[in-house]
């Protein structure tokens, strides 16, 4: 599954874990709805209330994933030192070039 997912976008990585997550937890929330209701005397007369705060709670996973996502992704290439090269580990100024010999003469 995550050689699949790798080489996505982080909107792509972010919607991919996003419905995954956000349909295990709305599909929990319903079946344990359902279960709670066929023990108690008195439930909502329709499956409607059940099927709406499912969707939102889907919709707001989704959402959240993807942005934690994206967000992620941009901090990521801003603290990452290793992604500009061999530009990361140049000397800084001061210190001793390439190329130069460490004696003194």
């Amino acid at each position: 599954m995550f050689r699949f997912i790798k080489n996505r976008r982080p909107l792509g990585v972010g919607f991919i874990f996003g419905t995954v997550l956000g349909l295990m937890i709305a599909i929990g929330y319903g079946s344990t709805s359902a279960w709670l209701c066929s023990g108690i005397r008195k439930c909502p007369a329709s499956w409607e209330p059940f099927v709406y705060v499912s969707l939102v709670i889907f919709l707001l996973v989704l959402f959240t994933v993807i942005i934690v996502a994206v967000v992620g992704a941009r901090a990521y290439k801003v603290f990452d030192t290793s992604i500009g090269g061999d530009k990361a580990y140049e000397p800084s100024i001061g210190s001793h070039q390439h190329g130069e010999s460490g004696s003194d003469a």
